[in-house]
């Protein structure tokens, strides 16, 4: 993402200005020792006293630095607010592969069509429409195979599994690089159950920060349970 290569290139640019004071500090001690005019200069115009400061910011930047920047987790009230986000990374850095674990497609087709243009290996979970809580439900759920089928005719770098169990988690991991995670919340409206995943909280951060270990390690134990469960049938793309 932007933002993850600005930051390492003012680390870098940061890193080498604070290496070059240092040196220039030694430098200018060493010269002054020899040469009374340059030591008077230094005294009278504050010299050091501009470079302490310097390196006192440079010295507190790497003490940061050796312990671990904050994490980048961010939250965000739906899945709208989130997807640019996750959109503009699979652009921008084109991960090799993605997990999915979805229920009816029905919001993310536009993601699934930007893995595709980036040529990513995608694992995509659904709920098969037969395990729908709802004649609505299973209707979302069919909808978003027929969008699958005409999405990804002739791709072959997607494998699609139907689980059978309800529907709780949601989210994907991209690339082990971003991991977006969610819930599924049920309401019944009109008499009919309904399942909702796009209109609820959703979590997103770098994936590969210490923090974030444990989502990443819980989001994949759960799809790799579902992925693996006997239930669990592929749907057949041609």
């Amino acid at each position: 993402m932007n933002f993850q290569r600005l930051d390492r290139w003012i680390e870098q640019r940061v890193a080498i200005i604070g290496t070059v004071l240092i040196a220039l500090v030694l430098l200018v001690y060493a010269i002054s020792q020899f040469v009374p005019d340059v030591n008077q200069w230094i005294i009278t115009r504050g010299f050091f006293n501009v470079l302490l400061v310097a390196l006192v910011i440079d010295l507190i930047h790497r003490v940061i630095a050796l312990k671990g920047a904050p994490s980048s987790l961010e939250t965000y009230e739906d899945q709208a607010q989130a997807l640019p986000q996750i959109l503009t990374f699979v652009k921008e850095e084109r991960p090799e592969k993605c997990d999915l674990l979805e229920y009816s497609t029905s919001s993310t087709r536009q993601l699934l069509q930007e893995l595709k243009k980036a040529n990513v290996k995608i694992r995509l979970l659904i709920c098969h429409p037969e395990k729908a809580v709802s004649d609505h439900e299973r209707k979302a759920i069919e909808l978003g195979i027929e969008n699958i089928h005409k999405d990804f005719k002739n791709y072959d770098r997607i494998t699609v599994r139907q689980y059978a169990t309800p529907a709780s988690l949601r989210g994907r991991n991209i690339g082990d690089k971003l991991i977006n995670v969610g819930w599924y919340l049920y309401s019944s409206t009109g008499g009919e159950v309904d399942v909702r995943g796009h209109d609820t909280m959703m979590i997103t951060s770098d994936a590969d920060t210490p923090q974030v270990h444990k989502l990443k390690e819980t989001f994949s134990r759960a799809f790799d349970t579902l992925w693996d469960d006997p239930t669990t049938e592929e749907l057949v793309l041609t």
